[in-house]
């Protein structure tokens, strides 16, 4: 089902509308939950969703910056769309490239509170787990590894994966969670296992 523009944003009777056809309701329902995200992240979740291979979203996005309350702005080589006037999280838009690492086994997903940015279910032939993406600023490691060790416990049915700004915090964080690494580089994210016991 289509939802009309006119309806959400309280334009006056007699005023332009359109319809979102069902790609830019899925954009939006993205946006409501994680806030402004990139053009890249939006396309390739829309792909995954429909099982698609569209090349890109510039028509939809277009249109629903022309007729809606949007707005995109240049970052780099990409586009951050959103709502307009809403800050980009930058955490929340690093965090979401680890949970696109994850598709197409992500089944479930959110934006999470506190330190955890955004919690996702993968599944498997093997199991389905629950994964916890916490950012971590440099000089935070302590307090980040105290929350850990008192939110999550030791079940490999959770998986907590500290997203780092540099490799060096690695020998910092140690709980005793089920965790992961990740780092956001000029490439994207890359994912280090932790060499422990637990791990």
């Amino acid at each position: 089902m289509s939802i009309r523009i006119s309806m959400l944003y309280g334009e006056t009777e007699g005023s332009d509308f359109m319809y979102f056809n069902k790609i830019q309701e899925y954009i939006l329902s993205l946006l409501d939950e994680y806030g402004p995200l990139l053009h890249r992240q939006l396309l390739q979740m829309v792909n995954n969703e429909f099982n698609a291979k569209i090349p890109h979203l510039n028509n939809y996005i277009q249109q629903m910056c022309a007729y809606g309350d949007f707005e995109q702005t240049e970052l780099g080589k990409d586009y951050i769309f959103s709502r307009k006037g809403i800050e980009p999280d930058f955490d929340v838009i690093r965090s979401f490239d680890v949970l696109i690492a994850f598709l197409p086994n992500v089944v479930q997903h959110r934006k999470s509170k506190g330190l955890v940015s955004i919690a996702f279910f993968t599944h498997s032939e093997l199991n389905e787990k629950e994964v916890f993406v916490i950012p971590v600023k440099e000089g935070t490691e302590n307090m980040v590894v105290s929350f850990a060790n008192d939110k999550f416990g030791d079940a490999k049915c959770e998986i907590v994966i500290f997203l780092l700004e540099d490799k060096k915090q690695m020998k910092l964080i140690n709980p005793s969670c089920n965790y992961r690494f990740a780092v956001y580089g000029k490439k994207g994210v890359s994912f280090m296992k932790a060499n422990t016991k637990n791990n």
